[in-house]
């Protein structure tokens, strides 16, 4: 349930190209590479639209933990509608709107190697319980824990293509 959460959350602030919402399921760093990735659309005139996601299957490829976090490496395979559209005029770019795209890819999600229990299908805190909203700097705006270290769930940390993944 948390990976779906996360790959749902993910996908639909990446189409609405704000990733605020995403800052709950994703690490500083994976923020960071994507942000650059929006901008670089929008400095194109360009969205990346993603309709109709869904995972259509998941298997655990690698776990591996040390004194300060648990990481596992999970293949998801996936579908939906991938396309490019030029803001100007809503032309299409690339991919297509009516068409899927079945697509694979590596995610890491981390967590914090003392936390235990089981995921949350959800954004709320693990301080406080509250709903999530994250600030710049990664913590919960209620309680002031920072949560996007794994801290208190799993965190998706990388995403990976299937020609660059190397286990």
């Amino acid at each position: 349930k948390r990976l779906e959460h996360i790959y749902a959350v993910l996908n639909t602030s990446w189409s609405a190209r704000d990733l605020n919402p995403a800052r709950a399921v994703l690490s500083d760093g994976l923020t960071d590479y994507l942000q650059y990735w929006l901008d670089a659309y929008a400095q194109q005139g360009l969205r990346n639209v993603l309709e109709d996601m869904r995972i259509t299957d998941h298997v655990l490829v690698k776990l591996r933990r040390d004194r300060y976090y648990d990481a596992i490496t999970i293949r998801l395979w996936a579908t939906g509608k991938d396309y490019v559209l030029r803001d100007v005029d809503d032309t299409l770019v690339r991919g297509h709107k009516r068409r899927e795209r079945p697509y694979s890819e590596y995610w890491t999600l981390i967590r914090a190697s003392g936390r235990r229990g089981a995921p949350r299908p959800d954004s709320t805190c693990g301080g406080c319980g509250a709903p999530l909203t994250v600030t710049m700097s990664g913590a919960c705006a209620h309680c002031g824990a920072h949560v996007t270290a794994g801290e208190f769930d799993w965190v998706l940390s990388k995403i990976e293509q299937d020609d660059a993944y190397r286990g």
